[in-house]
């Protein structure tokens, strides 16, 4: 697990490079289909609708966050992740455990709920999005100051098995990677 100080290093710099990457694009660029939607017949995803998920994904592993601080308990933290009225799986918090149908079932649930964010900033411009990530980026940094070095190297459940807390925390800057590649690949010529 990564340390508290290579946890901070490694969210700045994803917010340095996420802020350089989308203030880099053209107005073209942020407005036009990028990637697939997760959601079978869906219409793609444009780059800013990939900023605007990296902004709702941060806030929702804080709220995972903050529920392990106030003592939540392993099914309250399972429970919480899996996607309303979604029925829950037999087995909560280990992805091997679920039949093929049941992970279809949660990544399916999850890509609506993802597509449902994307609808909802459809039309906020770069700089509000710019606005939100820079904010949620803050409380993740002011969060991490609040987990003591025992609380980071804890494991939390989560829906795809246990993590350290702090895995969790350092996770927001590969997602961020991930979806910059993403758009790269997506913008480019034939991609």
């Amino acid at each position: 697990m990564p340390t508290r100080a290579e946890i901070q290093n490694s969210l700045e710099a994803a917010q340095a490079q996420v802020i350089t990457f989308f203030r880099g694009l053209s107005p073209q660029d942020l407005e036009r289909p990028a990637t697939a939607n997760g959601v079978p017949g869906a219409v793609p995803w444009r780059a800013k609708d990939h900023l605007a998920h990296l902004v709702q994904n941060e806030r929702n592993i804080q709220h995972l966050l903050r529920r392990v601080l106030a003592g939540g308990t392993r099914d309250d933290l399972l429970r919480q992740q899996y996607p309303p009225g979604m029925p829950l799986p037999d087995t909560l918090g280990d992805w091997g455990a679920l039949t093929p149908e049941e992970q279809e079932q949660l990544v399916l649930a999850v890509a609506h709920l993802n597509d449902a964010i994307r609808d909802a900033h459809h039309d906020d411009t770069l700089k509000m999005l710019v606005a939100d990530y820079l904010a949620v980026r803050q409380d993740t940094l002011e969060l991490l100051h609040q987990f003591t070095d025992e609380q980071l190297a804890a494991p939390v459940p989560t829906v795809v098995g246990e993590l350290p807390a702090g895995d969790l925390f350092a996770g927001n800057a590969g997602h961020t990677v991930d979806h910059i590649t993403s758009i790269e690949e997506g913008l480019r010529p034939g991609g």
